[in-house]
């Protein structure tokens, strides 16, 4: 039943729905109901409520996310009726090199004007990241949780922001690879292949990062330079393009690590989710190959 509710069926009629709803009864009956009366807001207050109380598979509800944010500014417009003490943005991390592959959530915090303690819970209630700011500040701070055992499940979590609690509605982030070596290792480059933009949101970003021994980063990020690579059976589409990055040509002295970053963001009210892949390599294989 619920494979017939695509967004592109939301004003067509299904016949197996009750009588006074279009839409089938399931529940994700209500955001639909809600998105064809143009009520927006509505749409994604009951799409909260409706993941927060059912396992509902991702395919199924994140149409209607897709379509919240982009008639929402990618979210912009889903204003709460509290205004956040701080610019907050909460990070979900696949970290990737040549033998490892981690996890990890960041919560970072910008122009904070009070004592602010955030706590972020997934869909089982379980704490994954504490950040604890005691007085007001203006500096960029972030707070990282221990790496993660499994990738972070897509689905409703909440930050918790002084006691007050939001729900955030998290999608999938690594059911396909954004970035990866390349398996010609002289060629010095990296295989991009972007998420598709969303619309009414921020294009997907592709940076180069320099790290030193701790992690710590130095510099500013570096805007990867990108060359198509055509698929060998296809043309490419959309969905389907790739990329060539070359690694940059000057490596800072008192850097360890290189890291390739590919990210995509959204809105949710004033709070920022963004979503990243990041490959590093240890520059004694960079220079290895040079």
């Amino acid at each position: 039943m619920m494979s017939s509710l695509l967004l592109s069926s939301l004003f067509s009629p299904i016949t197996h729905a009750k009588a006074d709803n279009w839409f089938a009864d399931t529940p994700l009956q209500s955001s639909y109901s809600a998105l064809s009366a143009n009520q927006t807001l509505l749409a994604w207050q009951e799409l909260q409520l409706s993941l927060s109380q059912n396992q509902i598979s991702e395919h199924y509800w994140q149409p209607i996310k897709d379509t919240v944010l982009s008639k929402t500014q990618c979210g912009k417009q889903l204003i709460s009726l509290v205004n956040l003490p701080a610019n907050i943005d909460v990070s979900f991390i696949n970290k990737n090199s040549v033998n490892n592959q981690g996890y990890q959530i960041k919560i970072s915090t910008e122009q904070v004007t009070q004592p602010l303690i955030l706590k972020l819970f997934n869909e089982n209630n379980t704490l994954l990241v504490t950040a604890n700011i005691p007085q007001p500040t203006e500096e960029y701070i972030e707070f990282e949780s221990n790496d993660l055992l499994s990738t972070p499940k897509a689905g409703i979590y909440q930050l918790s922001i002084n006691n007050v609690r939001y729900p955030l509605v998290v999608s999938s982030f690594t059911n396909t690879t954004w970035v990866q070596q390349s398996t010609d290792q002289t060629s010095k480059s990296f295989i991009v292949t972007p998420p598709a933009n969303k619309i009414a949101c921020a294009p997907v970003v592709m940076n180069w990062q320099w790290f030193d021994e701790q992690y710590n980063q130095l510099g500013r990020h570096i805007p990867m330079q990108l060359t198509p690579v055509m698929p060998v059976t296809s043309a490419p589409t959309d969905r389907n393009l790739q990329y060539e990055a070359k690694r940059p040509a000057t490596t800072p002295s008192n850097a360890t690590w290189l890291s390739a970053v590919v990210s995509q963001f959204e809105y949710q009210g004033e709070l920022k989710v963004e979503y990243v892949q990041r490959f590093s390599l240890p520059i004694s294989t960079i220079e290895t190959y040079r």
